[in-house]
């Protein structure tokens, strides 16, 4: 099988777990499922060989397992583990870093991780938002074309999942 082919397919289900995500309620439902996003655009950036992308999915593909153990015992989820996965992400980025267009992942990364270590889930939501669009021009360059599909239904599911979970909402 091609590898381009089998990085798109992989995508494919990166942006179903990724999507789906974005609308659960729980927070650690949110990461679960992120989770397993992460490991499968982990293994599509590799198959495209842009090692930046596939370096920081991991590292959150780690994290959000973590996080996500954390949340799902009702503990908070402390500084020291934030701390720990920053140190990480600079480490990972200046290993991988190959130009200005490396650190758009590690940006990326760097806020999901911040956001999801929140205890309010509106903030995974909006910083999921705000990337889907930074995404978009990283996945055109990178050659990650189902990606971009995915990345404007991202784009409509979190707004959806702003609406749905506003707290203003009546």
């Amino acid at each position: 099988m091609n590898k381009i082919f089998l990085a798109q397919l992989v995508g494919i289900f990166a942006i179903l777990f990724w999507v789906i995500s974005i609308q659960k309620k729980e927070q650690y439902k949110i990461l679960f499922l992120q989770a397993f996003a992460n490991l499968c655009y982990t293994i599509q950036y590799t198959l495209l060989g842009v090692f930046s992308a596939s370096s920081m999915n991991f590292l959150s593909f780690i994290k959000s397992y973590v996080f996500y153990k954390k949340r799902k015992a009702k503990k908070d989820i402390s500084s020291t583990w934030l701390i720990l996965f920053i140190l990480l992400l600079i480490i990972l980025g200046l290993l991988t870093y190959d130009n200005y267009f490396s650190l758009i992942p590690i940006i990326i990364t760097l806020f999901y991780t911040i956001s999801s270590w929140m205890k309010d889930s509106k903030w995974i939501r909006i910083v999921f938002l705000v990337a889907a669009f930074i995404w978009i021009y990283y996945n055109y360059v990178v050659g990650a074309y189902v990606c971009i599909v995915g990345n404007i239904f991202e784009i409509i599911s979190g707004i959806v999942s702003l609406i749905r979970f506003s707290e203003n909402k009546k």
